[in-house]
């Protein structure tokens, strides 16, 4: 099952490539045709589905690690999240101290170190989950 979902998963990530490509391809040309605006919005729906199918099998691979792995991925996670919030007030005070926004400043980290410390997990192989 696991080779299915990684063979799954990495499909997604092949149209999601592909279907990008498309898309800016569309944009920056203006190309305005029922089919464009129609491809468009499902490449729309289809970014909604896969972000809602990879959060979905993060969760579910976050069962097969051990506790000491997953402690040490929260801990990635929260020491990125510090860096990168602190980062992006500092940056966002020098040169924009006019316009400060706590939440964009913060999601935007937030997003970045979810990012980075649980990614492999959507992929997380069979005999990895027991390292």
């Amino acid at each position: 099952m696991k080779n299915k979902k990684t063979f799954i998963t990495k499909i997604l990530y092949g149209l999601f490539i592909i279907g990008t490509i498309i898309s800016i391809f569309i944009v920056y040309k203006h190309i305005d045709s029922s089919f464009a605006f129609k491809f468009i919005i499902g490449y729309a729906v289809f970014n909604f589905l896969m972000v809602l199918y990879l959060v979905i099998t993060t969760i579910s691979n976050l069962k097969m690690i051990k506790k000491k792995e997953l402690r040490k991925r929260f801990i990635t996670f929260i020491t990125v999240f510090i860096i990168f919030g602190a980062l992006n007030y500092g940056f966002d005070y020098i040169f924009r101290p006019e316009k400060i926004d706590l939440f964009r400043e913060f999601s935007i980290s937030f997003g970045l170190s979810v990012g980075i410390s649980f990614i492999r997990l959507t992929s997380l192989k069979e005999n990895e989950g027991e390292n």
